[in-house]
Order: structure tokens, then C-alpha cells, then sequence
């Protein structure tokens, strides 16, 4: 009976061993790379949804050209006028993104980041958010460098005016006037003070002695304003109420555009019903 020769075993496994280790390698690799891209894509749609929908919640106050008033976040968010959203929009996206862009080894880091496709609030009330950029493998893949990818939020900012209409021809041809959800009078002219509240911060404690432009008392807001006993409060100048939070819907006035003959109960605005 012949002997078997233990040196030819050991040879054969480490020759399978060099070729099964590098393919076990580059397929770990690859998966690894897909799993990293997934993260990405997520990551940036997460930040684009955030930064859209902070968009759509502040865009009455951009849209007036209101400076916002509470906090402040550092890039002059109050003051931005239309055609500046895009770089705010692109510099909060990388700030939020923060080091994660940089040591992302399926990316060139935040210069790789491409906004000009976005259109914010340009001529419209849309908000469209798009980002461009370049993903490629952790190791690189002969006849695939990488590819092109984007990650969009489209949405619908809310500046307050219901403009929907419908294909009513006598519709369309009647008066249209404006209303607040709560208000008890229709306003013609939408650019109307009483429609663009002013709203400014005052001590609790001075409460008592302010009146707003027509000599009236401010109350308490049914949503905000009860079991406030101290520190600052927000007021308009033609309001009746006084907020504790900056935020309150009291404070922002949804506007409606309805027909003059929907008005029901409601009486002409003051200022510009006549």
C-alpha cells in the first residue's frame, strides 16, 4: 500500500487559499461599499427632509421679509432674502451632515455636494431641494469608477395663502377677497396691515399698562397665553392677545382667498374693506 505525501495536501490548500481569501476579500469589500452608499443616501435624504421642512414652516416669515425673532442659528436665517435659500439651504445640509461627509470613504467629502439644481421659492411657493454628487467603491473596481447620484425634497412651503381655485368661470370673474381662520372681517387688499401682524416682545409686568393701536387690552392666547407670570411675552400691534411662545399659530395668520360672497357674517376690514 502506497504512502500519501503530506507536503502535496498542504500545498494544494495554500494555493486554493490564495485565490479563495482575495475573492472572499473583494466581495466583502463590495458589500461593505453598497451598505456604506445605502447609509449615505439616508443620511442625506434625512438632512434635506429636515432642512425642507424648517423651510416650509418659516416661509410666511421669509416670505414677508420678516427677521425671525427667539433663537438665532448663526447664518442670518431672518434676513435671507429669496435668492439666497440655496446656499442657506447647502450650508445647513453640510453643518448637519458635519464630520460624517468627511470621513465618508464612498464620497469626496462636502465639495462634492452640487445644489445648483435647486429651485426654492422662485417665482412659486416651491420649495425644491436638490443635491447632486459623485459616489464611488471603498476600492476601486477596474471599469467602475463610481457614479452619478441625487437626493431630492419637493415640497410646498406654507406661506398662509390658500390660492387653490377651480375652473369656475363665474368664479373667477367675482371679487376675491381675503379672511383669516379666526377673523371677523374680509380684508381686499392683501398687502393690509391687519393682515401682516407685527409682532414685538414686551415684559409680562408691562402688560398691564400696554395697549395695542386701538387702545385695547391684550389677553391671554387660548393656546400659549395662560399661567404666564413673568419674563417676556409677544404682542401685535393689532391683536388682542399676548403669546409666551414665538411659534404660537396665533401668531401666524393662515389667509384665505375666497369669493366676496362667502364672506357670511364677516364685516369689511377698516383699513381697506371700502
Amino acid at each position: 500500500m502506497k504512502n500519501r505525501r503530506p507536503g502535496k495536501s498542504a500545498a494544494s490548500m495554500t494555493l486554493e487559499a490564495s485565490i479563495v481569501l482575495p475573492m472572499f476579500i473583494f466581495f466583502f469589500l463590495n458589500i461593505m461599499s453598497a451598505i456604506i452608499m445605502i447609509q449615505t443616501q439616508c443620511e442625506l435624504e434625512a438632512a434635506l427632509h429636515q432642512t425642507g421642512n424648517e423651510l416650509a414652516l418659516r416661509a410666511f416669515d421669509i416670505y414677508e421679509g420678516e427677521q425671525l425673532l427667539g433663537e438665532s442659528d448663526g447664518l442670518g436665517f431672518g434676513l435671507l432674502e429669496k435668492g439666497g435659500m440655496t446656499v442657506y439651504a447647502a450650508t445647513k445640509i453640510k453643518n448637519d451632515l458635519g464630520k460624517k461627509l468627511s470621513k465618508n470613504p464612498v464620497m469626496d467629502g462636502a465639495q462634492s455636494l452640487n445644489f445648483l439644481s435647486s429651485r426654492i421659492m422662485q417665482d412659486s411657493d416651491i420649495i425644491d431641494i436638490v443635491v447632486k454628487y459623485k459616489i464611488h467603491p471603498v476600492v476601486s473596481v477596474m471599469g467602475f469608477s463610481g457614479f452619478d447620484a441625487e437626493s431630492r425634497y419637493y415640497g410646498h412651503a406654507w406661506t398662509g395663502y390658500d390660492v387653490s381655485g377651480n375652473g369656475d368661470t363665474d368664479r373667477q370673474q367675482e371679487e376675491m377677497v381675503y379672511i383669516t381662520e379666526h377673523g371677523e372681517v374680509y380684508h381686499k387688499d392683501i398687502d393690509c396691515k391687519h393682515l401682516k401682524p407685527s409682532v414685538k416682545s414686551i415684559s409680562f409686568s408691562g402688560l398691564e399698562k400696554e395697549r395695542n393701536a386701538d387702545r385695547k387690552k391684550y389677553y391671554p392666547c387660548e393656546y400659549c397665553g395662560e399661567h404666564l407670570y413673568a419674563g417676556n411675552v409677544f404682542v401685535t400691534k393689532y391683536g388682542e392677545k399676548y403669546h409666551g411662545d414665538i411659534d404660537c399659530p396665533g401668531l401666524k395668520r393662515k389667509i384665505y382667498t375666497i369669493p366676496i360672497s362667502e364672506v357670511g357674517g364677516r364685516s369689511p376690514c377698516s383699513a381697506c374693506g371700502n
